[in-house]
């Protein structure tokens, strides 16, 4: 009995002996570079059969049988690449966390899919940030890359784009539902992190009913949500600026993102002269934020926060042409512009696949100028905007969506300078003959608007769409009722035949409606599109797209002696456009875009017709990306177009009373500058580490450098021509760390 006891505790002491040898071990398995969680890799030890499974956060938990050496190895066949590390295991020694940091096998067919956020096709081009963002030339700029899609101008100066036949001024911009006013800075470049932009939605002619007060086209900006799984950040350095953001949880149902920029050039180059004009190099800076709660289901609550502002001071020296030809303009000119705007937006699932979104907007923008001897102007705008959108689907073949805003806006204007009432029918705007103005107001205007869209199958692939939209605003008291339709027919799976007609208003720009320097009288500006098109997918990579325009506007405004501004004056545009695209998924990836295009004005008054300021017969955008590697991108854009009319001055005819010549025009942009063209490279770079990426890139910009001619300034005769070619850095250079 005494030896069984004996060889009882033996056992038992043995088997805590064996319990107390085994050694638990714990770690995580993340994406390398980005450390996303992998969850349900499989970590193996290959000395015993001892395996674990990741959780969603890619943490796992191995037990050991004991002291020894052993080799662990995580993987996820399929997905990435195996990763092993040996472990050594000794008593009264502390094991550290065993993590593994996986390369994801797939990594040149990286595939960018782009939303649909909305159900239209009609004359609307899908693309992402990132594609954007890399196109060589754009130094990052998703924003500026807009101008390589068809129908989309290049205003020369970078800046806002023009679309089919329409000014800079004529497009309408949103961000995440949101109308948006400062959209980019004085040096051309977006005022959003590009990190940031998901994709775009660019609706280049007759677009919904939901979209007020645009005449040329929508440019709708969706932001990507917070990452949810960790804490992270990404720094940022290119040649104008460098840009930090910070993002991630708070708890469970919430999450954020805060982003800033800042220019850096002015800190080391502080002034640039030429031709007696000393220009201070301007500053800019930005910021954007979002913080979203989630509610359950698909309800949330999103705050965001956009901010951006300017600043940009020159001297005209008295002995520059300049001046001889504007004397107020000589002296110190002084411009800056701030933008500010917060926003709360309510999404909520309401019964079956109904859904609303409810938006309270508030924005501040203030603008002041210093001219010379010319005057001063502050302006300062307040702006309130209740917007509500509501989606009803009534089946799967039809749907109703219905919408309305409120808008309020407070002005103040506190202004002593020349008036030169400026338009494109009018070349002839002297700064220093203009009367000088008075004018310190404060004023309150409201704008109230509702529309609705119905979409429903009529037909096996035929899909009709109806809209309207009435519209009012109490400054100039005007309202307008616009009717929107249709068309989508699936032609076969691949093909897709639309065709559209909207008709729409756009209010006048500040300047020209307000009382003493403008017109309180106006009529809104009035366009009508009509577009039909053609999109076909020749593979799960391959596509085209075709579309026909025509847009006739009226109401444009003109300069008038005794009312400042008038409505007296028309246009058109019209033309073809053609888009070849190649998806990622391979190493090559692209576009190329053609447009034949043509756009006019008339001046109704005078019966004088001539080619619209920006009016470019033929455009032609090569956009090409190939991945050499794993690590390496080559990137080039080639852009071709027709050369964009200039009104010529040959000589002067008469003097004014301060004995300036008087400069002789010839016909409104009866000139033609030479045809337009450069090629941009670029090279890319990634570099994985474990716990960071880094991105890098080089671009050589107008890389055969052709010397491109955007304009003309004359002497103060205006009898010798000069040329005027666009500032450009031959090279840009980025830098983004990813942790």
């Amino acid at each position: 009995m005494r030896m069984n006891i004996f060889f009882f505790i033996v056992a038992l002491t043995g088997a805590f002996s064996a319990q107390a040898a085994e050694i638990k071990i714990s770690g995580t398995v993340l994406e390398k570079g980005v450390r996303k969680p992998v969850p349900d890799a499989v970590i193996s030890v290959q000395e015993t059969a001892t395996t674990a499974t990741s959780d969603a956060q890619g943490r796992y938990t191995l037990v050991l049988p004991g002291n020894a050496n052993y080799t662990l190895t995580a993987s996820k066949p399929g997905e990435y690449n195996p990763s092993s590390s040996i472990i050594r295991v000794a008593d009264a020694q502390a094991l550290p966390p065993a993590d593994f940091y996986l390369l994801p096998l797939m990594r040149l067919a990286e595939v960018l899919v782009v939303s649909e956020r909305s159900p239209d096709h009609i004359s609307k081009t899908i693309i992402s940030g990132k594609q954007l963002n890399r196109i060589a030339g754009n130094g990052g700029d998703p924003l500026t890359g807009l101008q390589a899609l068809p129908g989309v101008v290049s205003t020369n100066n970078g800046s806002a784009p023009a679309v089919r036949g329409s000014g800079p001024g004529d497009n309408a911009y949103y961000v995440d539902s949101l109308p948006v006013g400062k959209i980019f800075h004085v040096t051309g470049i977006s005022v959003f992190n590009a990190d940031l932009i998901s994709d775009f939605n660019l609706y280049s002619a007759a677009f919904p009913p939901r979209y007020r007060n645009v005449t040329g086209a929508v440019v709708d900006v969706a932001l990507r949500n917070p990452r949810t799984d960790r804490l992270g950040g990404k720094l940022n350095v290119n040649m104008l600026g460098a840009d930090a953001l910070v993002e991630g949880p708070l708890k469970e149902d919430q999450s954020f993102y805060i982003a800033a920029r800042r220019s850096y050039i002015d800190l080391f180059l502080k002034q640039v002269v030429q031709d007696g004009l000393t220009v201070q190099i301007p500053n800019y800076s930005d910021y954007q934020g979002k913080y979203i709660k989630r509610l359950g289901g698909a309800d949330k609550l999103t705050f965001h926060l956009h901010g951006a502002a300017d600043t940009l001071k020159l001297n005209v020296g008295g002995g520059s042409d300049l001046a001889k030809q504007q004397p107020v303009l000589a002296g110190n000119i002084a411009l800056s512009d701030a933008y500010a705007m917060q926003a709360v937006v309510w999404d909520a699932g309401l019964s079956g696949s109904a859904y609303n979104k409810l938006a309270l907007e508030h924005s501040v923008s203030d603008a002041t100028q210093s001219v010379g001897s010319a005057g001063n102007l502050y302006l300062a705008t307040e702006d309130w905007i209740l917007r509500e959108h509501l989606v009803l689907p009534f089946s799967d073949d039809h749907e109703l969506a219905l919408g309305a805003s409120l808008n309020h806006a407070l002005v103040k204007i506190d202004a002593d300078i020349k008036n030169t009432t400026c338009t494109q029918f009018n070349p002839a705007c002297d700064v220093t003959s203009a009367a000088q103005r008075q004018l310190k107001d404060s004023f309150n205007s409201n704008a109230t608007d509702v529309s609705a869209q119905d979409r429903k199958r009529i037909a096996s692939g035929v899909t009709l769409i109806g809209g309207v939209r009435h519209s009012y605003e109490d400054y100039l008291r005007k309202a307008y009722t616009e009717p929107r339709i249709g068309i989508e027919w699936e032609m076969t799976p691949q093909t897709l035949v639309t065709a559209g007609w909207g008709r729409h208003n756009q209010m006048p720009r500040g300047q020209q409606v307000v009382r003493t320097f403008g017109n309180p009288d106006l009529e809104h500006l009035r366009a009508d599109h009509s577009v039909v098109g053609v999109t076909h997918k020749l593979d799960d990579l391959w596509s085209w797209k075709a579309e026909a325009y025509y847009k006739k506007f009226s109401n444009l405004v003109v300069d008038d002696p005794l009312l400042n501004y008038v409505n007296g004056a028309s246009g058109k545009a019209y033309g073809m456009e053609l888009l070849v695209k190649k998806e990622n998924g391979e190493q090559l990836s692209g576009w190329f875009a053609l447009s034949l295009a043509r756009s006019t004005r008339r001046n109704d008054l005078t019966g004088e017709t001539f080619r619209f300021e920006l009016d470019q017969p033929v455009n032609a955008t090569l956009v090409a990306s190939y991945q050499l590697d794993d690590d390496w991108t080559l990137g080039a854009k080639w852009i071709g177009h027709s050369g964009t009319p200039y009104t010529p001055i040959f000589g002067s005819n008469g003097t004014y009373p301060d004995g300036r010549p008087i400069p002789a025009y010839a016909g409104i942009n009866s000139g033609t500058l030479p045809f337009y063209h450069k090629l941009d490279v670029r090279l890319e770079r990634q570099l994985l580490k474990d716990t960071y990426k880094l991105n890098l890139y080089f671009e050589w910009i107008n890389l055969y450098g052709h010397q491109n001619i955007v304009g003309y300034t004359y002497d103060p005769t205006y009898t010798v021509q000069k040329p005027v070619y666009p500032f450009e850095l031959p090279f840009s250079f980025g830098v983004q760390a990813e942790f």
